[in-house]
């Protein structure tokens, strides 16, 4: 699992997620004539990349569902779709749906999602795209930052483990997006992930969100900067 998290501010759009990279391990065993199956999640690593800044094109991509797809970490495939799918005439919107096609046709029947973000310039104006799509469940992208109007909105966009998130947001007592400063929304998409991490230490149950999280601010027309983001190193 994974959480990832997209706020939407009239000054930016932060991307945050994750590093947890869990997995499922299966065991066979014969009992006389009987063979029992057992599975038990595992954590794999907290060093995961989930969050991408694309090199060609003004945008980020965050991950959820599965991290790992052929043996091989999620941003591996990510980068790999950037040099044979992408060309530098592409929108947001072409982005999200060569994406979700591009590990349909190659990885059936995996369930991995996307967030999709970054800034056009329409009628010498920076317009914000948010897009969410998912191989199984969201095939079609969905632009998340519009009305049914196709008016920009403000908000957050969250995806993957988030039944400790969704305690924390109400419709009652939900910050006021069009009104708060880029700060506050870096400050508010880490504070989803870390509570939820946090939460997720004391509960009785898998903690399939944690490690360290990465923030990737998008300005307008389209300047990326990581806030915050794991760095190799030696020992």
């Amino acid at each position: 699992m994974s959480l990832v998290v997209t706020v939407y501010v009239p000054s930016g759009i932060v991307m945050a997620a994750d590093s947890r990279v869990t997995a499922t391990r299966r065991e066979e065993r014969k009992e006389g004539e009987q063979t029992r199956v057992r599975e038990q999640q595992v954590v794999l690593s907290d060093q995961g990349f989930k969050l991408i800044a694309l090199d060609t094109l003004p945008m980020g991509i965050s991950c959820f569902d599965t991290a790992i797809i052929g043996n091989e970490p999620i941003d591996s495939h990510i980068r790999r779709f950037t040099e044979q799918a992408l060309s530098d005439r592409d929108k947001v919107a072409d982005v999200a749906g060569k994406l979700v096609s591009y590990f349909r046709d190659r990885f059936a029947n995996v369930p991995v999602g996307f967030h999709v973000c970054g800034y056009q310039v329409e009628k010498n104006m920076s317009v914000p795209y948010v897009y969410t799509c998912h191989t199984v469940k969201e095939i079609s992208p969905a632009r998340r930052n519009v009305n049914e109007q196709g008016n920009v909105v403000y908000g957050v966009t969250y995806s993957g483990e988030t039944s400790v998130l969704l305690r924390l947001i109400t419709k009652e007592h939900a910050p006021l997006f069009p009104a708060m400063p880029l700060q506050d929304a870096i400050d508010y998409a880490i504070y989803l992930i870390r509570t939820t991490i946090e939460t997720l230490r004391f509960e009785p149950r898998f903690p399939g969100v944690g490690g360290a999280i990465d923030v990737l601010v998008i300005a307008p027309p389209g300047k990326l900067n990581f806030i915050q983001r794991k760095e190799l190193h030696g020992g």
